[in-house]
């Protein structure tokens, strides 16, 4: 840590953030109201949250030392994103410092691990392969599964198992162009799935609490460009079947993982049916419509459930749709 620019606390819980951006300034501007007092790690780059927040520590999420140090400063200790040191997650998990939510949930970050997760457990998700890029039978493995599962171009879905983000760490290829992209890459494993045809594709924001309190949002419409969710529609523009199936994957999910705080569910629907995307394990960017839009906001919702409180009503006020 390289500075640090502290305030005195008052009666109220100190919930420290790690991560300085967007999502941990939403999350300090809904603590306030509540009389919850927030510290944020900061990177010296994070701009959002610094901006607005005088209580702030700066230092690296890749900093072990940095976030075991930061933890002794506050009662439960949260995230802004899942890219943070899990060694330094689990000392601190062994210390009278609350992680909310736990290593447990950000692991499920690694797509190799939800696909397998929750294809053990019976949840709906697409065709897919985990595979490393080095091992000696890829290409085969690759094409095999290239063969099998290649859409009407000809193109499958790879996807790096850690770190992509925003369309990034995800590639559409066709089965002559898999060895010359294997010889090249280099990193975490792999996922290989089907290009779907997409009806569209939905998000269930779902919050939990220690003590298994659990509220689910209506469902989500979200529509993404290149990669990136654009548009959120509040409810989606889905039957009242679909949404309840939707929300009940949402609940089933949130008791497999015993998540603590809020988190999306990311769904397509192909042919009609609902298959699981992947798991964002802390508030998410479609949730920004709920600030507005509903009872309680996503930010109001995860201080409440880190902080094991009574969660709000998840009802919406109103319909309602946002540009992100």
């Amino acid at each position: 840590m390289t500075q640090t620019s502290m305030t005195q606390a008052g009666a109220g819980p100190v919930v420290g953030i790690v991560g300085g951006g967007q999502l941990a300034r939403m999350l300090a501007e809904a603590a306030t109201p509540l009389g919850i007092h927030v510290r944020v790690l900061a990177s010296p780059h994070d701009e959002g949250a610094v901006e607005v927040i005088p209580d702030f520590t700066l230092g690296s999420p890749d900093d072990a030392s940095a976030i075991i140090e930061f933890a002794k400063t506050v009662d439960v200790l949260s995230f802004d994103h899942e890219n943070v040191d899990h060694d330094a997650l689990s000392q601190v998990e062994r210390t009278k410092t609350a992680v909310r939510p736990g290593l447990g949930l950000l692991k499920i970050a690694d797509k190799a691990h939800q696909r397998s997760m929750f294809s053990q457990a019976g949840l709906p998700v697409p065709e897919f392969l985990v595979m490393d890029a080095d091992q000696d039978d890829a290409l085969d493995q690759a094409l095999r599964f290239s063969a099998k599962h290649a859409d009407d171009e000809g193109l499958i879905v790879l996807k790096a198992s850690r770190g992509g983000y925003d369309g990034r760490g995800v590639w559409m290829l066709r089965s002559e162009d898999l060895e010359a992209f294997l010889a090249e890459y280099s990193g975490a494993p792999l996922v290989l799935e089907p290009k779907l045809p997409l009806d569209l594709e939905l998000a269930v924001l779902v919050a939990r609490s220690p003590s298994g309190e659990v509220a689910v949002w209506p469902v989500l419409e979200t529509v993404q460009v290149d990669g990136m969710c654009a548009e959120v529609f509040l409810p989606a523009r889905i039957s009242e079947g679909l949404a309840a199936q939707a929300e009940q994957i949402g609940q089933q999910v949130a008791e497999l993982l015993e998540a603590v705080g809020v988190f999306a569910v990311e769904l397509f629907v192909s042919s009609g049916e609902l298959l699981i995307n992947e798991i964002a394990p802390r508030v998410h960017n479609s949730g920004h419509v709920t600030i507005e839009a509903s009872a309680t906001s996503q930010f109001s919702q995860h201080l409440r459930a880190i902080l094991d409180w009574p969660l709000g009503p998840t009802h919406s006020l109103q319909p309602a749709a946002v540009m992100v």
